[in-house]
């Protein structure tokens, strides 16, 4: 199995390196705007063809390297072919920001050094890597393309890299279902063993958002706006920490019910457009980040070779872990309890779907199995 990651490198050019970036990513913009209009004119969604028609004009007028011009070509093929798919097929791709992409040899990381290729000659410009990045430039990880990204605070690297691990093992030991929630972000089982993590903190900490932002919407000033933005990307960033934190202990709890454990999650793809809520709670449940928080643990779970499956979610808070009954009225929202109807099984309502969400799992294995 091979994981693939992306790690971000901050780049310390110097004034004049920096412009030198900048001049490659005014080319790039440019030869990506020409080769689309070429591509949409010509009716072009082959990468082959795109580089037959444009590669010596984006040589010659935009200055590129081969690998650049190469790589423009890929990058708008591959926008037209996605644009066909999503069924807008009529449309010609505008590129508002640079995406310039650089192959493996392209750019070298050495002794603290980027080396890499621009439209002024190869640089060598000094990085920073994260500590949670650091992992990935050793243990056997191997580099794939990277893209240069210009961002508010400076001038990043985004590198693909990628290494093959052995396959989780199918012969499991443990079987831990996860819930996930508001009032408890995730609620994890494997038999009589619990894993509670409340949500409480969270909420509170995005209903002072909420109330930063009514009160700088109620302003409409300019530097109201610009603080809105930066209360939303701070929101962002509280709420990707958090599931990064809940993932590890999601991970952990898994590793101690076992040597072979198999974690369970929902499918919770499009669940907001099929689940009816009240009114008062649509930004709680379209804003929440279930979505970002299972793919986290499938993350840190491939890593540590832990296997993952995902089932229905249709029932699984109505369902009796028991006996199976299903009924709305077995779960009492308003205080979070289940109590079955038909054997009187009761506990709380979160651990009660969680042990439905690991019996599906372990039913779901089952049938893989025996097919």
């Amino acid at each position: 199995m091979e994981l693939t990651r992306t790690i971000l490198l901050k780049l310390q050019p110097t004034e004049e390196q920096a412009a030198i970036l900048e001049r490659t990513m005014d080319a790039n913009r440019r030869a990506l705007d020409y080769a689309s209009q070429v591509a949409f004119e010509r009716r072009i969604r082959s990468a082959f063809q795109l580089h037959r028609a444009v590669y010596r004009t984006l040589r010659l007028e935009f200055g590129l390297r081969s690998q650049m011009a190469c790589t423009v070509c890929r990058t708008v093929a591959a926008t037209h072919k996605s644009m066909k798919s999503n069924g807008n097929p009529g449309a010609q791709a505008r590129f508002k920001h640079p995406k310039p992409v650089f192959q493996w040899n392209n750019y070298v990381l050495r002794g603290g050094l980027l080396h890499i290729s621009t439209l002024g000659g190869r640089l060598r410009i000094p990085y920073h890597v994260q500590p949670p990045y650091v992992r990935y430039l050793h243990d056997g990880w191997t580099f794939g393309a990277a893209e240069l990204v210009k961002k508010r605070n400076g001038w990043f690297l985004h590198v693909s890299v990628s290494k093959t691990v052995p396959e989780p093992s199918q012969d499991f030991d443990a079987v831990i279902g996860v819930d996930q929630g508001m009032r408890f972000l995730v609620t994890a089982s494997s038999g009589r063993k619990v894993l509670f993590i409340r949500g409480g903190r969270v909420k509170q900490t995005r209903l002072r958002y909420i109330r930063l932002r009514q009160q700088l919407q109620r302003k409409g000033t300019r530097s109201a706006k610009r603080r809105l933005a930066a209360i939303g990307r701070r929101e962002s960033r509280f709420m990707t920490d958090t599931n990064h934190k809940i993932a590890r202990q999601v991970i952990r709890f898994a590793q101690a019910q076992g040597k072979r454990p198999l974690i369970v999650l929902e499918d919770l793809t499009s669940t907001n457009l099929s689940v009816r809520f009240r009114l008062k709670e649509r930004y709680w449940r379209m804003s929440w980040a279930f979505r970002q928080l299972a793919e986290f643990i499938r993350c840190k779970a491939e890593e540590a070779e832990i296997a993952v499956v995902f089932v229905d979610p249709a029932g699984t808070s109505e369902t009796c872990p028991r006996c199976g009954h299903c009924e709305s009225t077995n779960r009492s929202q308003k205080h979070h309890r289940f109590r079955c109807k038909e054997c009187g099984y009761q506990c709380n309502g979160d651990l009660a779907a969680s042990r439905v969400i690991a019996q599906r799992g372990a039913e779901a294995l089952r049938q893989s199995r025996s097919a």
